[in-house]
């Protein structure tokens, strides 16, 4: 597996390029989710990679990544992580696509270093966790994952994370590289982003941004993703409908194409 290491810390990532090497473009990173990893996204490789380096590493404490010191996460510094990995493998600025949680802190990255963006592009994602739709419980969560694990907090309910007519073979799949990242880290990873309120700055991300939305989702519901794209200048904001909030794993050849042609519809990326 590659490492890079960055003055002691050390991040698992992969980075795929079978562009046309006299066609130079601006890169892809790609940010997943709490109890995900990188490999989530590798349905997306093949559309993105064809025309761009795409880049995707494991967030701190999640499957090849160590946690931070002590457990302790910060949102400020999972986002200072995109510009660290950025920096370790020579990416001056990329097209960022972050889902659920990684939305999260690529919302956070988009505010704090808008220099490094082109563009942003979220899915299913949200500037506030803790406005999670009523059937979901955050403490509901704390306690599955506290008794019986990651994968266990990742099929407790998945008909909130998937539409009805997704492959069973997905949902097993994405519950079990869940599994690659302990309880401990998904629980304070948790208590990190369920604290924030990124509501405030979102007036002040003015990178060219795609809010990318299923219908039916109670964890990021859409009318939190509709006042993104509203107080966002630059965003927006599409639905889809029949997928859950896992669209990313659903239908990630649609996803993978449509964020494309956005970015390549930007004139400088």
């Amino acid at each position: 597996m590659p490492y890079i290491d960055l003055n002691g810390d050390r991040f698992h990532y992969h980075t795929d390029d079978f562009s046309d090497p006299w066609q130079p473009s601006a890169p892809v990173l790609l940010h997943h989710a709490a109890g995900g990893n990188l490999h989530r996204w590798r349905a997306w490789v093949p559309i993105l990679a064809r025309r761009r380096r795409v880049v995707r590493f494991d967030m701190r404490g999640h499957a090849g990544t160590p946690p931070p010191a002590g457990m302790e996460y910060s949102l400020p510094e999972l986002a200072a992580d995109i510009a660290r990995v950025m920096d370790g493998l020579d990416i001056e600025k990329a097209h960022l696509v972050g889902a659920s949680a990684g939305g999260i802190v690529s919302l956070r990255f988009a505010h704090d270093f808008p220099d490094r963006l082109h563009s942003l592009t979220l899915v299913a994602s949200t500037p506030r966790l803790a406005r999670m739709g009523a059937s979901m419980d955050a403490g509901s969560w704390r306690r599955i994952l506290e008794e019986e694990g990651t994968r266990a907090w990742l099929m407790a309910d998945t008909d909130k994370r998937f539409g009805p007519n997704t492959d069973r073979h997905v949902v097993e799949w994405y519950a079990g590289e869940g599994a690659k990242t302990s309880a401990p880290a998904v629980i304070a990873l948790q208590g990190c982003l369920l604290a924030q309120d990124l509501t405030p700055i979102l007036p002040d991300i003015g990178v060219p941004t795609l809010i990318l939305a299923a219908s039916q989702d109670d964890i990021t519901p859409l009318d939190v993703q509709e006042m993104m794209a509203q107080q966002m200048p630059n965003a927006t904001l599409e639905v889809y409908e029949g997928v859950g909030h896992n669209m990313k794993v659903e239908i990630p050849d649609a996803l993978a194409a449509r964020t494309l042609n956005f970015m390549e519809s930007l004139a400088d990326g």
